[in-house]
């Protein structure tokens, strides 16, 4: 058996014990998680990540079978208390399971010392593919809630009299969802913090509003999503006063009723609208593959009721839910995929909206006497410089299930080899201006193309650790690095040469290096051990001045 594969066993039966800590009642320990895992949400900024092993912690809660309703002692301390020791617990499985992942990759390597304890350390020292997107997409994050805070700062303001409102015994109030106090300036400023929030979620899918998967479409989803931040929201301040952070179960027949009426919508379609955002026993596995990303946003107790997760709805909402929506209508969804592009391109010409740049309007076949050799999926012209981008747009899931998933993304990614390939060789062909006219004639008469830049990117990802070397006659690179190296506004018409300067930032990157603070852990459940070290030189050093 080899120490990855010993591992693994130890990690079920380590999986088994920590289950068994559970107390009766599958309600009774979630709501106890709840009330423990969502304090963390109202205080982590700019977007609430989950723990390590918070969906693990659901996926136990949720797969073991018994009764329902169960005891766990009335004192808050106590229940808190259990929840912090078994949130622990399932940290630890869930980054040792992280570990096996990457060993499987070829990103570390793993062995073992003794029956219970084991040693693991890096075979590079840059980012992981892993860390390399969680970074990236923190940072957009990050990002995106900049550009908001300004709109949510002018919606706080209004706070104070919000909570004068909730407090008052003599308001005027009209009947609101399971009977929550409200009046029609409470339900419109709750819908608008909804909003907000929801705004600075823009990078979590890439759909335009219109597209419908499973007989809903994108705006329908967000505008669900944005009532529910606000219904939240508003439970926290009520709660706020009464000193009481536990949340509440409600029926899923009175949440669908309150969301059709807020939005004047067919039940049944808030019903199937619904869905995609609930974790329930038939899912949890499935996302649970991924552990610290993506929280669920509603979870679904047994006898038709659910209850919300602040760090689900605050968190990375848009996220579970395209995930969902890939596994319940796998077909439809992959179909859909290539409407992600025409998004991506327009998130591009955003940059390049002086009037300077010529931009295409959509894809540009290359083809001639009836033979296609590719696609072209963005061209930008730049009047003032007479150069050419020609991007290459891939828009993928963000983090990856498996192993196997992320080779297909990688080799679907690095596929633009080809596509490179193609592009210069047309060029080489028939000459750059071949292109310019193709999208804009009126441009081709006026201007001739001097230098043409190609662009690979990725929305989420564009950097691997194996698989074919990227043709380096391109720029390859991803969304938010883009977005850096561009700023928060789009290209000033004084800009010398925005292009040029994008492909060699883009072109020759510094590698960025793994943390510090990584280089040291110590995984540990029970007797088990396992200890990640910086290199494979500082793990022999060490054992060595221990013999």
């Amino acid at each position: 058996m080899t120490p990855i594969e010993r591992c693994h066993q130890l990690l079920a039966e380590l999986r088994n014990e920590v289950a068994a800590t559970l107390p009766r009642g599958r309600e009774t320990a979630l709501l106890a998680l709840l009330r423990f895992g969502d304090v963390k949400a109202f205080t982590d900024e700019p977007t609430p990540t989950a723990r390590p092993g918070w969906k693990l912690a659901l996926w136990l809660c949720l797969e073991r079978q018994g009764e329902e309703h169960g005891d766990i002692s009335a004192d808050g301390d106590m229940i808190t208390g259990w929840a912090e020791r078994f949130l622990t617990d399932c940290d630890q499985l869930a980054l040792t399971g992280e570990v096996l992942l990457q060993c499987a990759s070829g990103e570390l390597q793993l062995q073992q010392r003794d029956p219970r304890t084991f040693v693991a350390w890096p075979t590079s020292r840059r980012l992981s593919v892993e860390e390399r997107e969680r970074a990236d997409l923190d940072w957009w994050s990050a990002y995106l809630t900049r550009q908001t805070e300004p709109r949510l700062t002018a919606v706080r303001a209004k706070r104070d009299q919000i909570l004068a409102l909730l407090g008052r015994e003599d308001a005027t109030h009209t009947a609101s969802f399971d009977g929550l106090v409200s009046d029609p300036t409470i339900d419109r400023y709750y819908h608008q913090l909804g909003q907000t929030h929801v705004a600075r979620f823009a990078h979590q899918h890439s759909y335009p509003a219109d597209a419908a998967i499973g007989g809903v479409t994108f705006r329908q989803y967000t505008e669900i999503l944005a009532l529910l931040i606000g219904w939240l929201y508003r439970e926290r301040d009520l709660a706020t006063q009464d000193s009481d952070h536990t949340p509440i179960p409600r029926g899923e027949s009175g949440l669908v009723a309150a969301l059709s009426d807020a939005l004047d919508t067919e039940a049944a379609t808030i019903e199937r609208a619904l869905q995609p955002l609930i974790l329930d026993r038939d899912n949890v596995a499935y996302h649970s593959a991924i552990p610290r990303r993506a929280a669920p946003p509603l979870i679904r107790l047994d006898d038709g009721r659910v209850v919300w997760s602040a760090l689900g709805l605050l968190g990375e909402p848009l996220i579970f839910l395209t995930r969902e929506l890939r596994h319940r209508h796998t077909q439809e969804y992959h179909n859909s995929a290539h409407l992600r592009e025409g998004v991506f391109r327009q998130n591009l010409y955003r940059l390049f909206g002086d009037r300077r740049f010529i931009l295409s309007a959509g894809r540009v076949e290359l083809k001639r006497s009836g033979e296609a050799r590719t696609d072209l999926d963005a061209l930008i012209f730049d009047r003032k410089t007479d150069t050419l981008g020609i991007f290459e747009l891939k828009a993928q899931d963000p983090f990856a299930r498996s192993v196997e998933e992320r080779q297909r993304q990688r080799d679907n990614f690095l596929h633009a080899n080809r596509q490179v390939s193609a592009i210069l060789g047309w060029v080489q062909r028939y000459g750059p201006d071949d292109l310019l006219v193709r999208f804009d004639e009126h441009a081709a008469k006026r201007f001739r193309v001097q230098k043409v830049y190609v662009f690979v990117l990725g929305r989420y990802l564009a950097h691997f650790v194996d698989g074919p070397e990227p043709d380096r006659r391109a720029a390859w690179g991803s969304w938010p690095q883009v977005l850096q190296i561009v700023g928060d506004d789009p290209i000033h018409r004084d800009k010398r040469n925005p292009l040029g300067t994008l492909f060699t930032r883009l072109h020759d990157p510094a590698p960025p290096r793994a943390s510090a603070d990584l280089d040291n852990r110590v995984i540990s459940i029970g007797d088990f051990r396992l200890r990640f070290f910086p290199s494979f030189a500082d793990m022999r050093s060490e054992e060595d001045s221990r013999a």
